[in-house]
């Protein structure tokens, strides 16, 4: 057993106590009501049996029938309150499954970018909903699936212990098919263990399908792929109906068995208890009291193997979820005991770092050092995939250096409390980021209590005033998901405003002078300089334009830095640099920052 499932949910149960405390009272309650009729019943019976045969006095008959009638609408009464069992049951498994949901669902925010290349989105969502939710999955399975359990249990020793009680032979007759049941759960219980865990899988392979297609519907349809998709799906969904339809298939064949052992186990009661009563060997009274414990028997005893085959479905699914919180990243998240950052940020430095990827076999960058000090603002260049943004991402913490540190004012980040670091950043990723929700929304995302003055300052700094008076309802209409509705322009400007809102000390920008034409990247960075007079920025850029706005420059090869150091000096003392900056400007304009000799 890859976990040990029983510590996990008496874990989980351990936090609930008082809810688990009200079911057990429950249980007991509702089954001490069920067992109590039929033996009541069987005491009318006998008694009535009793009166007409000994010719009791009307009297005393029926003060005895009164009292008996009286026991049983005490009993009723109570059965009236144990009725709302199997309602206290579903709720506590609407509570178990939000618990779930939350627990797990932080220690995915608590993982670093490793854990999300290995993971896919769908496979993600499915852990957390069908995994979870409904019948026979966890929620269900620790609550109801475990207490109706109990409850049959107890139901099914009442119940025997009455009958042996009553007649021994009888019982004898009637457990004999209950070997029988266990024989066929255990034939059963590894082939379904396997296929609900394919079927799982597929569950998850479709949420895949289904996200890819919704995030990328404007390029499916820009390539006319609709079809080829419909394929996808069709193929992921067949996948899914076959491991379906094997796991019912298996549950189909055990409940027939289950229920056939039953009407074998009723029919034999009835034949041996009728031959019984005819020899008088036991009452009517017993007889109807025999007959109805063994009806009560039934279900309980379809809900004991019931709780083994569910249990391995469930059991499949807790693994899931303990698969997201056992992924172990490169480095934690943080130190164990991290240091607060209550000074301003002064300085920033490299120091020898090297980083791969999981799934890279060389180094995405090797030996980097270099340091940047409070107001300096850094472009890092070079071609694609020489390691811009991983340079980026080891900043934020997003990434562990595999060798190496970086220092935050002469701390190591990774004795830092990262939140702490990242409350200090605004960072503006090169595909931006945006929710469903408002203009607003978005831009004041993760701000308590903003700051509305500096609000329409950024909008008018990132130059979306005119662009958000053009919609209906202002900074109050939705973006759609992702920001279907807006340009890639408008989305990247939503982005860096967000990231202006949170007053940061440091700015990370990746690329994201892409999406701005010259004269908007130039109002840009003088409305910045504005409201921000001291802010440390680290710029990704392959426009050379951003030159002009920057005080140092980083230009990187395969991971390795080529040159650092301003571009004046750069351009005239370092070839390889100055070779990387005539073959950025072919065939363009010179950029102003640029000698138009060069």
């Amino acid at each position: 057993m890859k976990n040990n499932h029983v510590k996990w949910i008496m874990d989980l149960w351990a936090d609930h106590k008082l809810h688990i405390a009200l079911l057990l009272f429950m249980t007991l309650l509702s089954t001490s009501v069920a067992v109590a009729y039929p033996f009541v019943f069987k005491y009318l019976l006998d008694v009535l049996q009793k009166v007409t045969a000994d010719n009791t006095p009307y009297n005393e008959a029926m003060e005895k029938i009164y009292k008996i009638c009286w026991i049983i609408a005490a009993i009723g009464g109570v059965k009236l309150i144990s009725s709302f069992y199997p309602a206290v049951r579903a709720m506590m498994n609407s509570l178990f499954e939000y618990v779930l949901r939350n627990r797990y669902f932080k220690h995915m925010l608590e993982k670093d970018f490793n854990f999300f290349m290995h993971f896919r989105t769908g496979d993600l969502v499915t852990r957390l909903t069908s995994d979870i939710q409904d019948f026979p999955r966890i929620g269900w399975f620790i609550c109801s699936g475990i207490f109706r359990a109990f409850d049959s249990f107890i139901k099914i020793s009442f119940c025997l212990a009455m009958m042996f009680f009553m007649n021994w032979k009888l019982t004898a007759v009637a457990v004999i098919p209950l070997p029988l049941m266990v024989v066929a759960f255990y034939i059963t219980s590894e082939r379904l263990h396997k296929n609900f865990k394919k079927n799982q899988e597929a569950i998850s392979e479709i949420n895949n399908q289904l996200e890819m297609t919704f995030s990328g519907i404007r390029i499916i349809k820009s390539f006319v792929c609709e079809e080829k998709y419909n394929r996808f799906f069709s193929n992921s969904l067949e996948n899914r109906f076959k491991t379906e339809m094997k796991v019912v298939k298996i549950n189909t064949l055990l409940n027939l068995v289950y229920e056939y052992i039953d009407y074998f186990a009723m029919i034999g009661v009835i034949l041996y208890g009728g031959f019984l009563v005819v020899k008088g060997e036991i009452t009517i009274g017993t007889f109807y009291a025999f007959y109805t414990y063994l009806s009560m028997m039934i279900f309980p005893i379809l809900d004991l193997p019931q709780l083994f085959i569910s249990g391995k479905q469930a059991f499949v699914c807790i693994d899931r979820l303990e698969e997201i919180k056992d992924y172990q990243s490169s480095k934690s998240d943080q130190s164990t005991q991290p240091t607060p950052i209550n000074s301003a940020i002064n300085q920033i430095r490299f120091e020898d770092i090297t980083f791969n990827y999981e799934s890279r076999i060389y180094p995405a960058l090797q030996g980097i050092n270099f340091t940047i000090h409070k107001g300096q603002k850094l472009l890092i260049v070079g071609p694609a995939g020489a390691g811009k943004s991983t340079v980026l991402g080891l900043l934020t913490g997003l990434y562990k250096a595999n060798s190496g540190n970086v220092f935050i004012n002469n701390q190591n980040l990774d004795e830092l409390c990262i939140k702490d670091l990242r409350d200090k950043i605004g960072y503006v990723p090169q595909e931006p980021s945006l929710f469903s929700g408002t203009i607003r929304e978005n831009i004041l995302f993760g701000i308590e209590n903003p700051d509305m003055d500096l609000y329409a300052k950024i909008i008018d700094a990132v130059q979306m005033k005119d662009e958000i008076d053009q919609f209906l309802l202002k900074d109050l209409s939705r973006v759609g998901q992702k920001g279907l509705s807006l340009s890639g322009g408008q989305k990247q400007r939503i982005a860096i405003a967000r990231a202006l809102m949170k007053k940061p000390e440091i700015l990370i920008l990746d690329d994201i002078t892409a999406s701005l034409d010259a004269q908007k990247e130039e109002l840009l960075w003088g409305q910045i300089s504005c409201l921000f007079e001291d802010i440390t920025a680290l710029i990704v850029s392959h426009r050379l334009s951003s030159l002009r706005y920057v005080d140092m420059v980083l230009l990187l090869d395969s991971g390795k830095i080529i040159a650092q150091g301003k571009h004046d000096d750069l351009i005239d003392t370092h070839q390889d640099y100055k070779d990387f900056i005539l073959h950025r400007n072919i065939d363009r304009q010179p950029s102003p920052s640029i000698p138009a000799n060069l």
